[in-house]
């Protein structure tokens, strides 16, 4: 009798906390790739040697971002004049 109370009781507790559970790691996973987008550069010549061209990853992953074969770089700031900032597939 007291393990069916429990069972009744425990149960659709514990299925409510998986829920909330899975709901916050899904909102902190989508936030943090958010995040971690940034404007990937290629150099054309030197006087466009960071021509804007896809969106890049500054996480740290196997794979360089490419635009073709060009590899594409990344800027410290927006304003910077130069483009050296390694940049990864998302």
């Amino acid at each position: 009798m007291i393990a069916n109370f429990f069972k009744k009781l425990m149960m659709p507790l514990a299925v409510m906390v998986l829920g909330i559970a899975t709901a916050f790691t899904t909102t902190s996973m989508s936030s943090t790739k958010a995040l971690t987008l940034v404007q990937g550069y290629k150099f054309i010549s030197q006087a466009d040697p960071c021509h804007i061209d896809t969106m890049c990853s500054n996480v740290v992953t196997p794979n360089i971002c490419t635009s073709g074969t060009t590899q594409l770089w990344g800027k410290l700031s927006p304003n910077a004049p130069t483009c050296d900032v390694k940049l990864y597939r998302p």
